[in-house]
């Protein structure tokens, strides 16, 4: 909280400092909150509620002296999907009430130790990508073309288009008039800053610059109407009748949505995701703050927490600290959190007292504020110094560089710590062993004392050292000090064994062999089982996210089936039945076998016919076949394939009762295709045949048969559309489906 430092003459020479800065922090984080707002498919009175809550509250809390929370870019495509998620705009500000809990919590448990785990390089890379971005992205605002709103800092935009095709789109689109308010402001704060005019008169040239381009835009109007901006060209912000108008039933939470599991798991990836961004964002405005001023970690987590619950409670977007924002009130001379809380209050009185006013600012004047912010974050010395470091230093930097400007904040990060961890694990890995080399009478003995943990990072160095062995040596491998020998390491030795008898090598083994003689003797397909362990993760995954929407489901599930269709299909195991027709389980019965058939003497086919007519009474049943069948082809290839040839001939038949129409098609590819879709009027043919189908007709049971054709190319599925009565009434068959007596 404030304290009665505001009575000492300290407070009152940083107050004015503070006060220039956060006039020009408000004006760009206006166009930013709705911009995020919009871009997150929120209202836009929430992105301005987070722009609130984000100055007054965080900063009320937090110790930091430079940092600005609020709405930030890198949440926008979790805010989308997380609303998508809920299908309730209430029930995700109770989850974002929610994430602010569990930051509090992380703040209490001293989670913020986190952020000591970033390395540097990394940190400086996102200082210099954020420089980058923002040039980027503000190239379109100052030439006029502004299709996207302020806040889209991702490279590939929902509109299809990325960050260097909209520059290209601009360049074709400008608009005179923005691009002369534009270089006007930039003009103006260059020349304040040559001057350091800011320093004698304590008003920062970006707030001049965007009040005078106000002022000469206006102008244009009345005297140059053909350089005038306006509409989509000017901040567009909400208008506020008053300050109830924060409190309104329409946003508040919806606490009904508490016992709903996926409420949490959204609570939990929007928690994750502010506290790595808002721990990000502090070390990095630390490392950029002249006076080098630490703050507790721990207390900024229990800030952004408690900013986060009154954000969600109002109906608001999640908060965070912003990278963007905090070096924008750094660059523009703030000096304590009075900033970030001033910029807080001018966002809520600006709504109230002076919305026209602020809806006359153009885009393209504080496209040059940002621009300068972007063009000091992006120093060639830092680029000069980090290569120098050596590429340990040099290539995470330059991969979080990339890696932001080509993706978002959040991955280039990733990509960059990745980088760097690479670098950490290949300088810092500890020697596995201690190997000591003595000349005897009877030759060379070599003895390897392995280290307390040998893992399969040591598998390089103990290949490498094995291999140099020398022929007719001894060789002595100690395990008695270590607590854990990787696989890998195991399987070296068992595979040195081998060579060391050919080239008389003595080889002794000490405490390694208890141990190893666990391992088969052919070693076990290390990604073959692994990937066969994946199979129960997924299973795991898949469970959680069925118990999160229904907590009953599997219960329902085991209570009985009544599916409405059988679909009889090919066992292409690029054919997902219930993946492609969008069902769920209990919704299809499945029979499965090569090339679709339906074949009366196969006893597996007639059962689960017979089963899913006259049991579950089923009212649809499809054949469903697929371009590129390789069954299709393989009938008609001419090649022997052994059994399954007993099996093909079915399908070869089909072949040889429409050789004429196939003759008449020179494309292979689309000869297969036709022979594909043939097979399946044959199948739906064969099904009207099967006593099981005549007799649910005669019955009187409502039965339709379908032909489908899946097209794996496409993924999209082709109804045949075929008629029973037209196109199978010239087969010499009886059918109950088309007599009455």
């Amino acid at each position: 909280m404030f304290s009665l430092s505001f009575l000492s003459r300290d407070f009152w020479r940083d107050a004015r400092h503070d006060l220039s800065a956060s006039l020009v922090v408000f004006l760009i984080a206006i166009p930013l909150c709705i911009g995020i707002a919009s871009n997150s498919g929120a209202p836009i009175i929430s992105g301005l509620i987070g722009g609130i809550v984000g100055g007054i509250v965080v900063s009320l809390l937090s110790k930091s002296p430079l940092s600005v929370s609020g709405p930030t870019p890198g949440l926008t495509v979790i805010v989308f999907s997380s609303i998508g998620a809920l299908g309730n705009l209430n029930a995700f500000f109770l989850a974002v009430c929610i994430a602010g809990v569990f930051q509090i919590l992380l703040g209490f448990v001293r989670a913020g130790i986190l952020a000591n785990f970033f390395p540097s390089s990394v940190i400086k890379g996102l200082l210099a990508a954020i420089g980058i971005v923002l040039i980027l992205k503000q190239i379109p605002h100052a030439i006029g073309y502004d299709k996207d709103p302020e806040g889209d800092f991702s490279f590939f935009q929902i509109d299809s288009e990325n960050t260097f095709s909209e520059i290209i789109n601009a360049i074709y689109r400008f608009s005179p008039g923005a691009v002369v308010l534009f270089f006007l402001s930039l003009a103006i704060i260059v020349i304040w800053e040559r001057f350091q005019i800011h320093k004698k008169i304590l008003i920062h040239g970006s707030l001049v610059a965007i009040v005078l381009a106000v002022i000469v835009n206006e102008s244009f109007e009345y005297w140059m109407p053909f350089l005038s901006v306006g509409g989509e060209h000017l901040i567009q912000p909400i208008r506020l009748a008053s300050v109830t108008d924060l409190f309104t039933d329409q946003y508040f939470p919806d606490f009904s949505y508490w016992k709903n599991q996926t409420l949490y798991l959204v609570a939990l990836k929007i928690c994750v995701v502010v506290t790595l961004e808002s721990l990000i964002t502090l070390d990095a405005i630390e490392k950029i703050d002249p006076e080098r001023r630490a703050v507790s970690k721990n207390r900024e987590l229990i800030a952004q927490g408690a900013g986060n619950i009154v954000s969600g409670f109002l109906g608001g977007l999640p908060v965070t600290s912003v990278i963007m924002r905090s070096s924008a009130n750094l660059q523009a001379g703030a000096k304590t959190k009075l900033s970030a809380f001033l910029h807080g209050v001018f966002i809520l009185l600006a709504l109230i007292l002076i919305p026209g006013l602020i809806s006359k600012i153009p885009l393209s004047s504080l496209a040059a504020v940002l621009l300068v912010v972007g063009y000091k974050l992006t120093d060639y010395k830092i680029l000069k110094s980090q290569f120098k470091k050596g590429a340990d230093q040099f290539l995470p930097f330059v991969a979080t560089i990339l890696g932001i400007v080509f993706t978002d904040i959040l991955i280039g990060i990733g990509v960059g710590c990745v980088v760097a961890v690479f670098f950490i694990v290949r300088r810092n890995i500890l020697n596995p062993f201690e190997l000591n080399r003595k000349d005897k009478n009877y030759g060379v003995e070599i003895r390897i004392d392995l280290s307390e943990d040998v893992s399969f990072l040591n598998k390089s160095s103990i290949l490498y050292k094995l291999e140099r062995v020398p022929d007719n040596a001894h060789l002595i491998i100690d395990g008695s000090k270590s607590k854990y020998i990787d696989p890998d390491i195991l399987e070296v030795i068992e595979d040195f064994k081998i060579s060391a008898a050919a080239r008389n090598v003595k080889l002794e083994i000490l405490d390694v062999a208890s141990p190893y003689e666990k391992i088969q003797n052919k070693p076990l397909d290390r990604t073959a089982q692994q990937e066969y362990g994946k199979l129960f993760e997924n299973n795991r995954i898949w469970v959680e996210e069925k118990l999160a929407n229904d907590p009953d489901y599997f219960k329902k599930l085991s209570l009985g089936q009544a599916p409405q269709y059988l679909l009889i299909s090919c066992s292409d195991s690029r054919i997902s039945v219930n993946e492609m027709t969008g069902t769920s389980a209990g919704e299809l019965f499945v029979h499965r076998n090569i090339a679709n058939l339906v074949i009366d003497t196969d006893m597996n086919l007639m059962s689960v016919l017979q089963y899913s007519v006259e049991v579950l009474k089923v009212k649809h049943i499809v054949v469903c076949g697929h371009y590129g069948c390789g069954g299709v082809k393989a009938a008609i290839d001419g090649k022997y394939h052994g059994l399954i040839d007993a099996w093909l001939r079915h399908i070869k038949q089909v072949y040889r009762m429409n050789r004429k129409t196939l003759s008449g098609i020179l494309d292979e590819e689309e000869k297969h295709k036709r022979l594909v879709e043939l097979n399946v009027r044959e199948q739906v043919y064969n099904l009207c045949m099967t006593t099981i189908v005549q007799n649910s007709w005669r019955q009187g049971q409502e039965l339709q048969l379908h032909g489908w054709v899946y097209d794996i190319a496409e993924g999209r599925i082709l109804d045949l559309n075929i008629d029973i009565n037209k196109e199978f009434q010239d087969y010499d068959i009886f059918r109950y489906k088309f007599e009455q007596n």
